[in-house]
């Protein structure tokens, strides 16, 4: 056997192990997404823009709801019990669990919010 037949005998070997571990792995070793692969989020305005968002991302782990209408805070909450609701979101910022904030509110008050958000390490939509 010649140095050239070994090479080939190796490569081969070697990429049909290769292949088996990529199908091994990214199949039967698949365990589900984990609960800390999902963001925690803060709804800042929920009716309206704000509803539609709001089920867009409802897949992540909402945190945090906010909206200065009481009303429209407590449908939000029915749907998320599990997160905590604010009417000031400059109270909702201060959250720690808070990983992004998704941003509904009235156009004038975007940058303000956005910039908050941003200056305390958040990710913005």
């Amino acid at each position: 056997m010649n140095q050239s037949t070994t090479r080939r005998a190796f490569l081969k070997h070697a990429t049909l192990a290769g292949t088996g571990l990529l199908i091994l792995k990214s199949n039967s070793l698949k365990a589900g997404q984990s609960p800390n692969e999902k963001l925690g989020l803060a709804i800042i305005g929920v009716a309206h823009r704000g509803g539609a968002n709001l089920k867009g991302v409802a897949s992540e782990r909402i945190v945090a709801l906010c909206d200065v209408n009481e009303e429209n805070l407590k449908k939000a909450a029915q749907q998320f019990p599990e997160a905590r609701t604010y009417s000031d979101w400059r109270k909702c910022l201060e959250q720690k669990d808070i990983d992004g904030v998704v941003c509904s509110t009235t156009d004038h008050t975007h940058a303000f919010v956005n910039v908050w958000a941003m200056n305390r390490g958040k990710h913005v939509y």
